[in-house]
């Protein structure tokens, strides 16, 4: 009966495992949102037009170190990072783009895109 729980647990933790690897891998090759000068978001760090794109905390690195070293830390940190998702921008990842149509957003609009026809 102890071996059932015990292949319970390992399996319980392979899937959370195989889960992140298919998650990083995802996003490694996903390009994310998209950049468009005629878009109706903008950065305010790189003054990049476009839509923007889901930019999670933390790191998958540590993430997968921390699951085969530890599995409560391991639990902790993938909550957090889940938790942490955000909507940033699609070239710096800075989660703070603001509309164009805001006063800011005009004022970001003239700083950054002035010479561009």
């Amino acid at each position: 009966m102890e071996m059932v729980g015990s292949l319970i647990i390992v399996f319980i933790i392979m899937a959370i495992l195989i889960g992140a690897l298919a998650d990083f891998i995802k996003r490694l090759f996903k390009q994310g949102g998209a950049t468009d000068r005629n878009a109706s978001m903008i950065c305010p760090n790189c003054g990049t037009r476009g839509t923007p794109k889901s930019v999670t905390g933390g790191s998958m690195g540590i993430e997968i170190v921390l699951w085969l070293c530890f599995i409560v830390p391991g639990l902790i940190y993938s909550l957090w990072r889940l938790s942490s998702k955000k909507d940033g921008c699609p070239a710096c990842g800075m989660p703070n783009m603001i509309g164009v149509e805001t006063p800011n957003g005009r004022m970001l609009v003239e700083k950054f895109h002035q010479n561009q026809p």
